[in-house]
């Protein structure tokens, strides 16, 4: 029995495919504000190139295996989806680098531009009306908070 090919787990393929999809995550968590913030679309990127090194080694490994098929198979179904994870991975990072500062938008405590939105009974809103003289002259009395609320459809 010494003729017979044994079978080992590729350690490297399915390294490189849990590395992939923390490349993908990292930027999720990017939107959590974690402390170190800046480094993590680097993070990304750092993680997807050593995965790429850790799919090439794990489909060496898998081809060079002879008649192991469905080994065969499943490594390079595993490397192409991995490959789609780093490519979504890199695909985000540069897009996001691609967004415009916003320079015009209101810093905290400063006091935001006027603007009209309708309430929820569909009436015309102002800030300045907000924040107006009752019509008979009485004292000012601002509310208490101003909620927006932004959805799809409505920017």
């Amino acid at each position: 029995m010494p003729d017979m090919i044994q079978s080992h787990r590729n350690w490297a393929l399915w390294l490189g495919f849990l590395l992939a999809l923390g490349a993908l995550l990292c930027n999720a968590v990017f939107f959590v504000n974690p402390p170190g913030k800046r480094a993590i679309p680097w993070l990304s990127v750092l993680l997807a190139g050593v995965s790429l090194i850790f799919l090439v080694r794990g489909l060496q490994r898998a081809f060079g295996q002879p008649r192991v098929y469905l080994g065969k198979i499943l490594s390079s179904i595993v490397a192409l989806v991995s490959l789609l994870l780093v490519g979504v991975a890199i695909f985000s990072f540069f897009q996001a680098r691609a967004i415009p500062a916003s320079a015009g938008a209101p810093k905290v405590g400063q006091t935001a531009p006027d603007f009209t939105l309708a309430d929820t009974s569909g009436q015309a809103v102002s800030m300045a009306q907000l924040f107006a003289p009752a019509a008979d002259g009485s004292q000012v009395v601002p509310p208490k908070a101003v909620l927006l609320i932004f959805y799809r459809g409505y920017w």
